[in-house]
């Protein structure tokens, strides 16, 4: 016989597996608006971090950039970039420092350049300039959703999705055509809400053929100091 009051064993029962069940669910995942805030915000403030930056598909003879990678501290940055001259690949050297920028061929030697100089193949500054750059862009990705689970480079990401304006990314590189909209996709580990890699796809460079560029991110708020070189 059971006491009165007594709560019945199957009620009980139902309410502990509700209980486990619960736990074993553990807490619901951001939502992709919310990531795509605090990833922008943590990636402005890092005191420093490694990029990876490779351009694939079309891209014809005004975009000779092909790939690039280097230390940043925005806006100073030191990076080596791939140039393809018709058939040739070219690497140089650019250093973005104390306000100058320089270059180092592969001839050998440093150079100081003018703004408009470098815009003519690749300003890497508009990459993560704080109010045009990538990070930034995050914020005015319209329509965000996220996807399942990721890992990058060994890290537990979620991939949020969206799209971006032409003329927005034709802010943060200006070989990117100003028409339209691109799908935009970045990696955000949910834990400190660090990008670990962002990949923009469209008709980037030409209105009839598609490509694709991917950045990935290394050593997140790893103090980065660039200093300009010597000339010569």
């Amino acid at each position: 016989m059971r006491a009165a009051g007594a709560t019945p064993p199957r009620v009980v029962l139902s309410g502990l597996a509700l209980v486990v069940a619960l736990t074993a669910c553990g807490p619901a995942p951001p939502d992709a608006a919310s990531l795509l805030t605090q990833s922008s915000q943590r990636m402005l403030h890092l005191k420093g971090f490694h990029f990876q930056m490779q351009i694939s598909g079309f891209t014809g003879i005004g975009e000779p950039v092909q790939s690039a990678q280097g230390d940043a501290h925005p806006p100073d940055l030191h990076a080596r970039v791939n140039l393809k001259e018709g058939a040739i690949l070219l690497e140089v050297e650019v250093v973005f420092a104390a306000g100058k920028i320089y270059l180092k061929s592969f001839t050998g030697g440093w150079q100081e350049l003018t703004a408009d100089q470098v815009s003519q193949f690749f300003d890497a500054r508009t990459l993560f300039d704080p109010q045009t750059g990538l990070f930034a862009a995050m914020r005015d990705t319209a329509s965000p959703t996220r996807g399942n689970s990721d890992k990058v480079s060994g890290h537990d990401t979620y991939p949020v999705t969206g799209q971006v304006s032409a003329a927005r990314m034709h802010q943060l590189l200006t070989l990117i055509r100003d028409q339209g909209t691109y799908r935009a996709t970045y990696w955000i580990e949910s834990s400190g809400s660090n990008l670990w890699r962002a990949r923009l796809t469209g008709n980037l460079f030409d209105p009839s053929n598609p490509a694709t560029i991917t950045f990935d991110f290394s050593n997140h708020d790893h103090p980065v100091s660039v200093t300009p070189p010597p000339l010569g």
